[in-house]
Order: structure tokens, then C-alpha cells, then sequence
């Protein structure tokens, strides 16, 4: 999908639509996962035992996802990310015009001593930070295991507590 959007759209968006892509791949993922589960499985499972059939396909969908989300940008198109980087940065060093403008903000935002030059650097070397492979990385890998345990857990929850698809078969008439 990345590689469809490319050139068609801002970075920015093509990030938002790349995570709207792998959510929504998550959430699809807990459905199917539940539904093998409903299918395989005799009898209503335990909490616990549901979320673990549902997590440890959404997990490992998050893992892939991540790795993806790295080579994506991190080697595949690498310059695009550099790119956007030196953009950013240009960005920030051009924020304010002068000296005394940042000193205005300054005194506003209650920034004591800092001078212009202090805070571009320190911008600089933030905008280095979440873009540097580990950070970016990391980031996904967190915000995309975060979301497949939330949906593993509703799905679960939907499954073993709220549905009642399936029966358990205790004394059969």
C-alpha cells in the first residue's frame, strides 16, 4: 500500500495511512482469530485461554508490521525519510525570524536563559532522536503491540464473556 501511495501523497500522510492500514489489519486479524477459534475449539474457552488463541496471532502480526515499518523507511526509502528530516530541521531553524522574537516566545513560554541558537540545536538533536531508526522502531513496535493486546482483549472479552457462541458441554441428555 506504502509503495501505491508513494509520491501520491505528503509523508505525513502516507505515515497516518500506512498506521490506519496495519490497525486496521490488527482488528481483522482479532476477528479471524476469534472466529478459527469459535470453529476449533469445542467449547467456550476460559478468558485467559481466548486471549491467548487471539494475542499470539495479533502479536505476531505486530512484530511483522514493525519490521516492515523499519525497512520501509529505514532502507527502502531511506532518502524520502532523510529528506523530510532536513526539511524538519530547516523548518526549525527558520521558526523565528529573529533573536528577539524567540526572546518574546521565550519570555512567554517561561524558557529561562535559552538562547535561539541553544534551542535549534536542542530541536535539531530531538527531530534526530524520533528519527533515527531505534526511536522510530521502538515507537511502532510499542504503539502496535498496544493496540493488538487492547483489540485481543475485547475480542476475547466478546468471545468468552459477552457472546456465548458456543456451549459447554457438561451432561448431554
Amino acid at each position: 500500500m506504502k509503495y501505491l501511495l508513494l509520491g501520491n501523497v505528503s509523508f505525513e500522510n502516507s505515515f497516518k495511512y500506512g498506521f490506519l492500514y496495519h490497525g486496521t489489519a490488527l482488528v481483522i486479524l482479532a476477528i479471524l482469530a476469534t472466529t478459527r477459534g469459535i470453529r476449533s475449539m469445542k467449547n467456550t474457552p476460559v478468558f485467559l485461554v481466548g486471549f491467548k488463541h487471539i494475542a499470539k496471532n495479533v502479536i505476531t502480526y505486530a512484530l511483522g508490521a514493525t519490521l516492515t515499518v523499519g525497512l520501509w523507511h529505514h532502507v527502502i526509502v531511506k532518502q524520502a525519510t532523510h529528506a523530510r528530516l532536513e526539511t524538519l530541521k530547516v523548518s526549525i531553524s527558520n521558526h523565528f525570524e529573529s533573536e528577539a522574537d524567540f526572546q518574546e516566545e521565550s519570555t512567554k513560554n517561561n524558557l529561562g536563559d535559552l538562547t535561539l541558537s541553544d534551542w535549534v540545536t536542542s530541536q535539531h538533536e530531538a527531530a534526530d532522536i524520533f528519527y533515527s531508526p531505534k526511536a522510530q522502531i521502538s515507537l511502532t513496535l510499542m504503539v502496535y503491540l498496544l493496540l493488538g493486546v487492547f483489540m485481543s482483549f475485547i475480542a476475547s472479552l466478546l468471545w468468552t464473556k459477552v457472546w456465548g457462541l458456543q456451549q459447554i458441554t457438561s451432561n448431554p441428555r
